[in-house]
């Protein structure tokens, strides 16, 4: 009899450790991976901060032209303040004050200069050259230039010859040759460098017709009109004139 209750005692142990003993291992891993979401977060966000992609690069430094010139035979040459490299898309553009394109080709450039042929490019007015197809400094991306200047060196054949006074507030300035005229402006100044409201009154190929407001008698006016030229030239320059009014 007590062989038999140490028998069961014993086989209910045994049952008991077999229950139990999946029980711990359970309890075990649960406490050992307890942490895992967490972790596996956590390395989640880590790898998707490396992984974000990176700011847009700061556009292209644009190249900086320098000086601008124009010469007698309507070219105007710019320089560049550093070398330049072009793209097969180059191309410039002549605007006037008022945003008018003036016709231009691009017949020459190396690394530190471009030359622009320009037709029509009046002495003494504002113009501005925009350029494309070049690219940014220590960049491949292409950016656009501009540069302001006021045309100068151009000359003209077109002359003006004898001058005259009509009803004491014109001056008729008679040319040598036929004048063509584009935007033509006339300024004046006094013997004492003082600008005078004129105005063109009236153009011919063979005269031009100026009123000065307050002309005087025994004064001497210096008289400028700007976008003339003969017929066989490209460019339009300038003729002054001196008046003396008697």
């Amino acid at each position: 009899m007590k062989k038999s209750v140490k028998g069961m005692m014993t086989g209910l142990l045994t049952m008991s450790m077999l229950v139990s003993a999946p029980t711990m291992v359970s309890a075990g891993m649960t406490a050992e991976y307890a942490g895992m979401p967490y972790a596996v977060e956590a390395n989640a966000a880590k790898q998707q901060k490396q992984e974000k992609p990176t700011a847009a690069k700061a556009t292209a430094a644009a190249q900086k032209a320098g000086k601008v010139t124009c010469t007698s035979s309507g070219k105007v040459n710019i320089s560049f303040k550093s070398k330049v490299v072009y793209t097969k898309a180059v191309n410039a553009v002549i605007q006037d004050e008022n945003g008018q394109q003036i016709s231009c080709k691009v017949v020459k450039k190396n690394k530190k200069l471009m030359s622009v042929s320009a037709a029509g490019l009046v002495q003494g007015q504002t113009y501005t050259i925009v350029i494309e197809g070049i690219l940014g400094k220590d960049s491949s991306e292409p950016v656009t230039i501009q540069k302001s200047f006021v045309a100068k060196g151009i000359k003209t054949k077109c002359k003006a010859g004898k001058a005259s006074v009509q009803g004491g507030k014109f001056v008729v300035l008679k040319m040598n040759s036929a004048a063509n005229y584009k935007n033509a402006e006339v300024t004046v100044t006094d013997s004492k460098g003082n600008a005078c409201a004129a105005e063109i009154i009236k153009k011919a190929k063979g005269n031009i017709k100026i009123s000065i407001v307050g002309m005087k008698k025994g004064e001497t006016y210096k008289i400028t009109v700007s976008g003339v030229k003969t017929k066989k030239e490209k460019s339009y320059g300038s003729i002054t004139k001196t008046v003396t009014v008697k």
